[in-house]
């Protein structure tokens, strides 16, 4: 029984340190552009990304609005950034 047990043990702890879950931290981050009204000809403020150790926190400058367009720019990961 004990020697069940340790197998079952260690070949679930190849399973997990192999899983996603236990991947390295990648995250997309984006710069939104926000425009003032539909036509997207006046800019009214940005939303720029800060990398973490294991996160994106996103801040506004400028003023919000629902008319926006998002730019790729890199990665967030838990170094720091990845650049294209």
């Amino acid at each position: 029984m004990a020697k069940q047990l340790l197998t079952s043990l260690a070949v679930a702890s190849i399973f997990l340190t192999s899983s996603p879950a236990s991947a390295s931290y990648r995250e997309a981050a984006y710069v939104t552009t926000l425009y003032s009204d539909a036509t997207y000809t006046t800019v009214v403020g940005h939303i720029y990304p800060d990398c973490g150790l294991r996160y994106i926190q996103y801040h506004l400058v400028g003023t919000y609005s629902y008319f926006g367009t998002d730019e790729f720019v890199g990665y967030c990961t838990e170094n720091g950034w990845e650049p294209l």
